[in-house]
């Protein structure tokens, strides 16, 4: 695993940071295309006006970016009316099979991106999964930006611009800004999916798990266990399969955590995140907030 930790002046040193990171991991990198490839995994880096930093993945490539991309690209950058004030930090936590991207900015602000290969075996697609912060679109003339609580991503209707900000938890697929992240799955004959087929109604997105969610932290010692970090197929007959589980990130509450807080259990260090933005007194955040309440993850951390 590489880690790596510092401030980028732009999202141009954002990417390159990025790109270096995932090519210390085996990743192969075409400047001319921006494209990143390994496996048959491929992702295709852009820089563009807003500031942002978007991520289009597909099951192949050629000289001008990916074929066979997902639905729409996935970003981080501008969101709401809080602008993203340069320098910012990153960190890049690159394992063999998983990407993990984290800014901070404007203090207490964090954005994500995230992608990797699905260790689940017999997936009929090509396993590879894509997120980040902002999914299709994102609302710029308002702060709330968020559409996420325990069971999902809110009630939100459609086109309303706010996302759940957190991979594989949102629900409302006829909102273009929940599609924030995707699995090429292939099941059913369906390709690339955030957790829902086409044809299917809805996603099933952070609700196998929202029963535990909304226990935390437990009232023992106030600490929030790590939950898996799963996304779930829909499929016909009402039945559901897994299509991801992250080996290096988790599900939890942040209540009594600080963002980058490092905790330990057994032998192993996670560092734990916001999804966007901690916020302890509407802890559960809701429908068309400038928050992530405290709903955050936590990543494997093997740096110093």
């Amino acid at each position: 695993m590489a880690y790596y930790s510092g401030s980028a002046i732009d999202m141009a040193a954002v990417r390159s940071a990025l790109v270096d990171a995932c090519v210390a991991e085996g990743w192969a990198w075409n400047n001319d295309s921006r494209v990143l490839s390994k496996g048959g995994l491929f992702i295709q880096l852009s820089v563009i006006t807003g500031p942002y930093l978007t991520a289009l993945a597909g099951t192949g490539a050629n000289s001008s970016g990916v074929t066979g991309p997902t639905p729409n690209a996935v970003r981080v950058g501008l969101a709401g009316t809080e602008a993203m004030l340069f320098p910012i930090a990153y960190r890049v936590f690159a394992f063999s099979d998983e990407i993990y991207l984290v800014l901070n900015y404007n203090v207490d602000c964090y954005q994500w991106l995230a992608f990797g290969k699905s260790g689940v075996s017999e997936l009929p697609g090509t396993g590879m999964w894509v997120g980040a912060s902002i999914g299709g679109s994102i609302r710029t003339n308002s702060p709330n930006i968020a559409n996420i609580s325990p069971v999902g991503s809110g009630s939100g209707g459609n086109n309303n611009n706010s996302g759940p900000l957190a991979l594989f938890w949102g629900t409302n697929a006829a909102d273009p800004a929940a599609n924030n992240s995707f699995v090429h799955h292939n099941f059913d004959g369906y390709g690339w999916e955030a957790g829902g087929a086409a044809g299917y109604l809805g996603r099933l997105g952070v609700s196998p798990l929202a029963p535990l969610v909304s226990l935390l932290p437990n009232q023992w010692n106030s600490e929030a266990v790590l939950l898996p970090l799963r996304c779930y197929a829909s499929r016909p007959s009402s039945k559901a399969s897994l299509a991801v589980d992250t080996v290096n990130a988790r599900i939890t509450r942040v209540d009594n955590y600080s963002p980058g807080q490092i905790i330990m259990l057994g032998s192993d260090r996670w560092i734990i995140f916001p999804w966007y933005r901690k916020n302890l007194s509407n802890r559960n955040a809701g429908y068309q907030v400038p928050h992530s309440g405290t709903f955050g993850w936590a990543i494997r951390y093997e740096g110093p």
